[in-house]
């Protein structure tokens, strides 16, 4: 009289031509106002439920596409239980509860199938990743823009200030004296100090590249000949260092 469970596994295909293989758990017991019937009736009664089983899930599964078949188990189900206890009720045997517990398609099917599910999930997020990158790409081009848009001011006012200082330089070498600085001689002037600054700059970057990685070198004529800077200091020295107030000319350190 106890509940006992039948384990069936049958090898079916859907209606989309996908075989799969489906495990099925039916629990049923004996009909206690039918203990004749159950005894005498059937010689074999579990090979009797299993052709039962079979003959009803090969029947049922090939109406249905592999995606109904998984999202209709439970109906499935239920009509396994009322067809199984309409063969078995006469028999003597009740059916308590009928079990669909595995779906288990081909191998290269289940392969193929997520394969199919990734393209189309990777097809719906590359619009979401263009633009990404396309607001990616015009943040950058927004941040450089602002960037030399600021480098742009800050030169500008490096230059007034430079332009303040060789006035203010001016007046005072010319302080007390007639002579007058003609234009070009100071825009001269203004333009040997950006170049000494650029040559500067220049050797403040230069890192030698050994072992010990030694500090970059902070030489002013790091790009220069020997000659060039004796030529370079001997002007200099001739323009700047002179007692005499003449009118600044540079134009012969700008040549070379």
């Amino acid at each position: 009289m106890r509940v006992r469970q039948l384990d069936v596994d049958c090898e079916t295909k859907s209606k989309d031509h996908v075989f799969l293989r489906v495990h099925i758990s039916i629990q049923y017991q004996i009909n206690s106002t039918h203990l004749y019937e159950s005894f005498y009736s059937l010689a074999n009664p579990t090979q009797q439920l299993t052709t039962h089983i079979l003959d009803i899930i090969r029947s049922t599964l090939p109406q249905l596409d592999l995606d109904d078949i998984f999202s209709s188990q439970d109906i499935i189900a239920l009509e396994l239980h009322r067809s199984l206890n309409g063969s078995m009720n006469q028999y003597g045997y009740v059916i308590e509860h009928s079990l669909i517990t595995k779906i288990s398609p081909n191998e290269q099917v289940k392969a193929s199938l997520n394969e199919m599910e990734a393209s189309r999930r990777l097809k719906l997020t590359m619009p979401e990743k263009a633009e990404a990158v396309r607001i990616k790409a015009v943040k950058d081009a927004e941040a450089r823009a602002e960037r030399l848009y600021l480098n742009g001011i800050g030169v500008a006012r490096e230059r007034v200030e430079i332009a303040k200082g060789m006035k203010d330089v001016a007046s005072n070498i010319l302080d007390g004296h007639d002579e007058v600085i003609c234009s070009k001689g100071v825009m001269d002037l203004l333009l040997l100090t950006q170049y000494m600054d650029v040559i500067t700059d220049l050797g403040g970057k230069r890192r030698m590249k050994s072992r010990d990685d030694e500090e970059p070198s902070t030489s002013l004529f790091v790009n220069h000949m020997p000659e060039t800077v004796s030529q370079l200091s001997a002007q200099a020295s001739k323009c700047f260092g002179t007692a005499r107030v003449d009118t600044i000319k540079v134009e012969n350190l700008l040549d070379l």
